[in-house]
């Protein structure tokens, strides 16, 4: 996780509700056995009044065995004695029905979760803590908005946090730097050599910042205090993780397209130098093609290396390095030859890396592709898919199919990364593409970023291969 910077002030104060009764109520549910829940649960799913002799049937212990257990359970204000009976607190009563899911294997410690931590809280300190409009028809909806809504949001808010207590910020930190994303309890303890209390202290300060929660986890008899971060994040999290790509190790069994980083503007700028000196004679072929004649291409392949002039594909390069030139105004095609226009000097006088620039900032410059519909090659589109590259700018080499699996940008409602509601669940919706938004993508990073020396492409054992280059790291990187 980035480091947490000081920008945001903390204004949430546990002072502003009991929380010592819950720190209290939490040290005691961290020492549950098997029998403490089973009978907790009893309580929990009966009437106001119970017998404690049913209760221990039902519980099947003996009547000295739930006894213990209820003395124990008293501390809590959960319920009291009443002869030989217990009279439950209402209001407990739902404290501790939310507070029991958290010992469900399948608990998932989520938006549910939080709507039932924040109404521990008076309601009108809510818009204090989180400096949210005070006329706001749904809190909650508006905490969703400002602070989760978009996993860019919440890194962002991640980010600005401000903990003065460095344990806190460490805490966090073990916690989103853990291979699961989960951390015990007692590691933490021991690690940061604090008392249970002040443990319990500093989780519920985290969980009421949205950062890290607490859950419980069944070894042999005992249940075990977890910490997390709620689950809808560590979902995408762990969406994260899993996508990351592989880099490739045999690198000499990459196959480039081309030998060099700006080997596309540098063949383009070949072509043009030629044609600066003497048009070039073209003639279409069958395809409609602009080719050069037979001395000018097997001249061409001659200087560009690795090319065959009988070769279809070097004829569908060259084809490609002729429109890009016109398209840009650098040259044009008059009675079948190839002329250099005035622009191309300025061009030509240029190194590489600004010529890329040029390419890359010229509003002349587009995306052509027969498989992808002209509306959706906008320029919007475009910078986000250049955009899907950040995740793997100082991968290597990677395959093309292992990047695609993780790509996450916004092209369209269907690829919005946003947390929505599936009836009492709630989740970071990943993205899906359509298979014309695929081919943008495939486009934007095999072609569009080849052609600036953004992205180097090749195969590796007969598959589609990349690599974000130096330029492409410092352009991207920034």
């Amino acid at each position: 996780m980035a480091e947490l910077s000081s920008l945001r002030k903390n204004k949430i104060s546990l002072e502003d509700y009991n929380y010592k009764q819950d720190i209290e109520n939490r040290l005691l549910m961290a020492q549950f056995s098997s029998n403490d829940l089973e009978v907790l649960e009893e309580i929990l799913y009966s009437s106001i009044k119970i017998p404690i002799r049913k209760l221990a049937k039902s519980a099947d212990l003996d009547e000295a065995e739930a006894f213990a257990i209820l003395e124990k359970l008293s501390k809590t204000g959960l319920f009291v004695f009443e002869g030989d009976s217990i009279v439950i607190d209402k209001e407990m009563r739902k404290y501790f029905e939310a507070q029991i899911s958290k010992f469900d294997p399948d608990f998932k410690p989520g938006m549910e979760f939080l709507q039932s931590l924040l109404r521990k809280v008076p309601i009108h300190v809510l818009p204090i803590w989180y400096s949210i409009p005070r006329t706001s028809n749904n809190i909650f909806d508006s905490l969703v908005e400002k602070y989760l809504l978009t996993p860019q949001i919440f890194q962002r808010y991640l980010m600005e946090l401000n903990f003065n207590d460095q344990i806190l910020a460490g805490i966090v930190d073990n916690v989103y730097k853990a291979p699961d994303f989960k951390i015990y309890a007692k590691d933490i303890i021991e690690k940061y050599e604090i008392s249970r209390e002040k443990f319990e202290e500093y989780l519920l300060q985290l969980e009421f910042h949205f950062v890290c929660t607490l859950g419980y986890e069944k070894i042999d008899d005992e249940w075990t205090e977890i910490i997390t971060p709620l689950h809808e994040w560590r979902e995408y999290a762990s969406f994260l993780q899993s996508t990351e790509v592989t880099p490739i190790t045999s690198m000499v069994k990459i196959v480039r397209f081309r030998p060099h980083d700006f080997s596309y503007i540098q063949d383009l700028s070949l072509i043009l130098s030629l044609a600066k000196k003497q048009p070039l004679a073209l003639s279409a072929d069958k395809d409609k093609k602009m080719i050069s004649n037979k001395t000018v291409l097997s001249s061409l392949a001659d200087k560009m290396e690795d090319f065959d002039e009988n070769d279809s594909a070097f004829i569908d390069y060259i084809d490609r390095l002729i429109s890009k030139m016109r398209q840009l105004k650098l040259a044009d095609i008059v009675d079948s030859r190839l002329y250099a226009l005035e622009s191309a000097n300025d061009f030509l006088d240029m190194r590489p890396e600004g010529r890329a620039i040029f390419f890359y900032r010229h509003p002349l410059n587009r995306l052509i592709s027969k498989e992808i519909p002209v509306e959706l090659i906008t320029d919007r589109n475009l910078r986000e898919a250049e955009k899907s590259i950040i995740r793997v700018l100082n991968s290597g080499w990677i395959y093309f199919d292992d990047f695609i699996r993780g790509v996450i940008v916004p092209l369209g409602e269907q690829s919005i990364v946003m947390l929505k509601r599936h009836g009492k669940t709630w989740k970071y919706t990943l993205p899906t593409y359509s298979e014309e938004e695929l081919a943008l993508i495939k486009a934007t990073v095999l072609d569009w970023l080849f052609e600036i020396g953004v992205t180097a492409v090749g195969t590796h054992n007969g598959k589609e291969c990349f690599c974000v280059t130096s330029f492409g790291q410092s352009l991207f990187g920034r």
